[in-house]
C-alpha cells in the first residue's frame, strides 16, 4: 500500500490569509467611506426613485381612465345597442377603427354581443410576423377588421385589413370556435356591471405586453373591449433611469414582472451590460415586497457589484395594483464620494496588496483540484458518467470531497437505470420537486399489451420469457425515448408511457403518435426476425390518449414513485383493449387525431360508447406521418363513403364500400368487424334509436 499524501485542512490556510488580508482592509476602508457614501447615495436615489414613482402612477391611472371614459362613452352610443343587430356593423367598425387613430396606446378595440356576435378593430403593428403574413400587410396603417358570427360548425370568422381612407382588402373566411362570451373581458365586466381590467400579460397574437378592459353596454346585451399595450410604459422607464445603468421594473399586484427598462449597449462609454443577475435579484425582490405588502430598500451584491434595491407597491389604480422598483449600481451612487474612496484607497492598497499574494498562494494549491471536481461534477450533472479517475489533492477537504462525488457517480449512475433520464435532470436542477404532490397538465398517454401474452408464458421457460420480454421493451422502449416519452412502468407485459413530463413538450401529441408508429413498426420487425428462427413473435396493440392528468410525485415519504393520476392512462387502456374488437394494432382517442390532423393520415374507425360508461367517443387509427406514408386516398373515401352508409341505416351500400376496403387492404380487421355488423343489422334490424353510435358490452 502506497503511503498516504500529505494533506494540509484547507481552513486553516484560508483563516490565516483572512486573518492577513480582511482586517487592515476592512477598517481602513469602512472608517473612510461608510458615512458620507451611504449620505450621498441615499439621498441622490431617494429622489430619483420619487419622481420615477410619480410618473408612473400618472401614466397608469390617467392613461388607463381616458380608455375606459372612451368605452362609457361607445357603450352609450345608439349604434353599438345589441337590439341594432348587424345592420349596424358598419357604423360600429368605422367608430373602433377611429378610436385606435386617436389612441396610440391601444392595440385593439371590439365588441361582443349575448348572442356571440363579436366585432373587432385591431392595428397591424403589433401582430407577429405569421399573422402579418397571412394578412399581406404591405401598409403599417392598415387596420384588422374581424367579424365572428354564427353557432356551432357554422361559426365563421371573416377577417380583411382595411385601409385608412377605408378601402377593404381581400377578405379571409375561415371556422372558429372564438366565443367573446366566454373571455376575461366579457365575464368580467358582464358579472360586475361596471368597467373592469384584466391583469396584465402578453397578448396572445402580440409581442406586446398589455390590459384587456371591459365595459358593459348601456342597457345589456354585450361588452365592449381594449387591448391596452404597455410598451410606452417602457420608453417611459427607460427615461427615467436613476443612474445610467439603473434598472426600472413595474410589475403587476401578483408579483410579476410586466414591463422593464432596456439595458445598454456595450458600445456606450461606462456601460454594465452585464445586469441579468441583477434584474433577477429584483424580480424576487419584487415578489417580497408584494407578498408583505410593505416598501423594501435594501443593498444587495449581486456578482461583483453591488446594487441598492427599492421597491415600492402603487395606490391601487381601476381595481389594479402596481409595483415599481429600481436596482441602482452603488457605484454610480457613490460617484460624488469617489475622491474620498480613492484616499481611503491609498491607505488600503498595502492591505490589498497582501490580500492579493495570499489569494494567489491558496489558488495555487486549490484551482487545479478545484476546476477538476467542478468540471466532474458538471459532466455528472450531466449524467456523464464516463470519467472514473478521481481528483488527487494536498488538501484533507478536497481529498474528501473527491471520494465522495465518486460515490455519488457510482450512486447516479445506477440510479440512472432505473429512472428515466429526463426524471434524473430534473431532481438533480431541483432537489425541492422530490416532495409527494404534482401539477395538472394536459399529457399523452401510450398503452401496450402483448396479444395472448398469458399462453406464450405458459408454453415458455421462464428464463426464456424474461429474456425475450427485456429484449422485446428495449426495442420499444427506444422508439418511445427517442420520440421524448417516459416509461412510466412496465406492468408485466404491458408498458405505460407519456409525454409533457417531467420536461414540457409543446409537441407531445405528434411526438406520442410517432413514437406509436415507430414502435408498433419495430415490433412487428422484431416479431418477424423470432418467426425466421422459428420462434413464436409478440403481437403488440397500442392505445393513445391526450388530456389533463396530475403529474407528479406518488407514495410515502420514505419511497415515492414518479407518475400521473386521472382518467387519461384509464381512457388509454380502454383504446389498447378495444384493437381486439376493431382487429387493429393502433387505435388513438379523438382528442389525438384532432390535434394532429395536419401532421398524421387518420382513419375514422367508430363512434363508440364504452361500457359502464355514457360518454360519447370517437376512435381512430393512424396510417402514417402525411409527409412519408403511402398514398391512402382511395381507401379512405371508400371507408368514409362505407362509414357514412352506415351511419345513415344503408347497410347494403355499406357493405359494398367496406368490401372496396378490404380488396385494398386484405385481412383488414375494421373492414371485416363492419360487414359483419352490417349483415347482421340486415337480418335483424339496427337498434331502437339508431344514430351509428356503438356501445361496447364487454372492455
Amino acid at each position: 500500500m502506497k503511503p498516504s499524501r500529505l494533506s494540509i485542512p484547507f481552513s486553516a490556510t484560508i483563516l490565516l490569509l483572512m486573518a492577513l488580508v480582511l482586517a487592515p482592509l476592512s477598517s481602513a476602508l469602512l472608517w473612510l467611506g461608510w458615512r458620507s457614501v451611504d449620505a450621498l447615495e441615499q439621498r441622490s436615489a431617494d429622489a430619483r426613485v420619487a419622481e420615477l414613482e410619480k410618473a408612473v402612477e400618472q401614466f397608469l391611472t390617467d392613461g388607463l381612465k381616458v380608455v375606459i371614459y372612451v368605452g362609457l362613452t361607445l357603450a352609450d352610443s345608439p349604434s353599438f345597442a345589441a337590439k341594432e343587430g348587424p345592420d349596424a356593423d358598419d357604423e360600429r367598425r368605422r367608430q373602433l377603427a377611429a378610436l385606435l387613430g386617436r389612441h396610440t396606446s391601444v392595440a385593439a378595440a371590439f365588441v361582443g354581443y349575448d348572442d356571440g356576435r363579436f366585432i373587432y378593430a385591431g392595428r397591424p403593428d403589433s401582430f407577429s410576423p405569421t399573422e402579418r403574413t397571412d394578412f399581406d400587410l404591405a401598409d403599417r396603417e392598415a387596420i384588422i377588421m374581424r367579424v365572428v358570427d354564427g353557432e356551432g360548425p357554422s361559426r365563421r370568422e371573416i377577417s380583411w385589413p382595411q385601409a385608412p381612407d377605408g378601402i377593404r382588402g381581400q377578405e379571409n373566411t375561415r371556422p372558429t370556435n372564438y366565443d367573446p362570451r366566454t373571455r376575461p373581458w366579457y365575464v368580467g365586466a358582464a358579472k360586475a356591471r361596471g368597467a373592469v381590467l384584466t391583469t396584465p400579460y402578453h397578448f396572445a397574437w402580440s409581442k406586446h405586453a398589455g390590459i384587456s378592459a371591459g365595459v358593459p353596454l348601456v342597457g345589456g346585451g354585450g361588452v365592449i373591449g381594449f387591448d391596452y399595450t404597455l410598451e410606452t410604459l417602457s420608453q417611459l422607464l427607460t427615461a427615467y433611469r436613476i443612474t445610467p445603468n439603473a434598472i426600472i421594473m413595474v410589475g403587476h399586484g401578483a408579483g410579476e414582472v410586466e414591463v422593464e427598462s432596456e439595458g445598454c449597449t456595450r458600445t456606450t462609454p461606462d456601460c454594465l451590460a452585464d445586469d441579468g443577475a441583477a434584474r433577477v435579484a429584483l424580480k424576487n425582490v419584487i415578489r417580497e415586497a408584494v407578498r408583505e405588502d410593505r416598501r423594501i430598500d435594501r443593498r444587495i451584491l449581486v456578482g461583483d457589484r453591488f446594487y441598492r434595491l427599492i421597491v415600492q407597491r402603487l395606490p391601487e389604480a381601476l381595481g389594479q395594483r402596481f409595483v415599481v422598483a429600481s436596482a441602482v449600481p452603488v457605484v454610480e451612487l457613490a460617484a460624488q464620494s469617489r475622491t474620498l474612496l480613492e484616499r481611503a484607497a491609498v491607505a488600503a492598497a498595502i492591505a490589498v496588496g497582501f490580500a492579493v499574494l495570499g489569494a494567489l498562494l491558496a489558488s495555487l494549491l486549490v484551482s487545479r483540484s478545484i476546476g477538476r471536481i467542478t468540471a466532474k461534477t458538471e459532466r455528472i450533472r450531466n449524467l456523464d458518467f464516463a470519467d472514473r479517475v478521481p481528483v488527487q489533492s494536498r488538501i484533507s477537504e478536497i481529498v474528501r470531497l473527491s471520494a465522495a462525488i465518486e460515490r455519488m457517480r457510482e450512486g447516479l449512475e445506477v440510479f440512472g437505470r432505473y429512472v428515466s433520464r429526463d426524471l434524473v435532470h430534473q431532481i438533480m436542477r431541483s432537489p425541492e420537486s422530490t416532495g409527494v404532490g404534482g401539477t395538472r397538465r394536459e399529457v399523452t398517454v401510450l398503452f401496450t399489451d402483448i396479444e395472448g401474452f398469458s399462453l406464450l408464458s405458459e408454453t415458455m421457460e421462464p428464463e426464456l420469457l424474461t429474456s425475450r420480454l427485456s429484449r422485446y421493451f428495449e426495442v420499444l422502449g427506444t422508439a418511445i425515448s427517442a420520440n421524448r416519452g417516459m416509461i412510466d412502468k412496465y406492468i408485466g407485459d404491458s408498458i405505460m408511457a407519456f409525454w409533457n413530463a417531467p420536461e414540457p413538450d409543446d409537441d407531445h401529441v405528434a411526438n406520442a403518435c410517432r413514437a406509436a408508429l415507430q414502435a408498433a413498426a419495430a415490433g412487428r420487425q422484431l416479431a418477424e426476425k423470432w418467426r425466421q428462427r422459428g420462434r413464436p413473435g409478440f403481437v403488440t396493440r397500442f392505445g393513445l390518449h391526450t388530456g389533463l392528468a396530475v403529474v407528479g410525485n406518488v407514495g410515502a415519504r420514505e419511497r415515492i414513485n414518479y407518475t400521473l393520476v386521472g382518467a387519461v392512462a384509464n381512457q388509454a387502456s380502454r383504446l389498447e383493449g378495444m384493437n381486439k374488437v376493431y382487429g387493429t394494432e393502433l387505435l388513438a382517442s379523438g382528442e389525438v387525431a384532432g390535434a394532429t390532423s395536419d401532421r398524421f393520415v387518420w382513419r375514422h374507425i367508430d363512434r363508440i360508447v364504452a361500457v359502464g360508461t355514457t360518454e360519447v367517443h370517437e376512435i381512430y387509427e393512424p396510417l402514417g406521418e402525411i409527409d412519408t406514408a403511402p398514398d391512402h386516398a382511395e381507401l379512405l373515401a371508400h371507408w368514409s363513403a362505407g362509414r357514412a352508409a352506415y351511419a345513415e341505416g344503408r347497410f347494403e351500400a355499406a357493405i359494398g364500400c367496406f368490401a372496396a376496403v378490404a380488396t385494398i387492404r386484405p385481412g383488414d380487421g375494421p373492414s371485416r368487424v363492419f360487414i359483419a355488423r352490417c349483415t347482421r343489422f340486415l337480418g335483424d334490424g339496427p337498434p331502437e334509436g339508431w344514430d351509428g353510435t356503438w356501445r361496447l358490452d364487454s372492455k
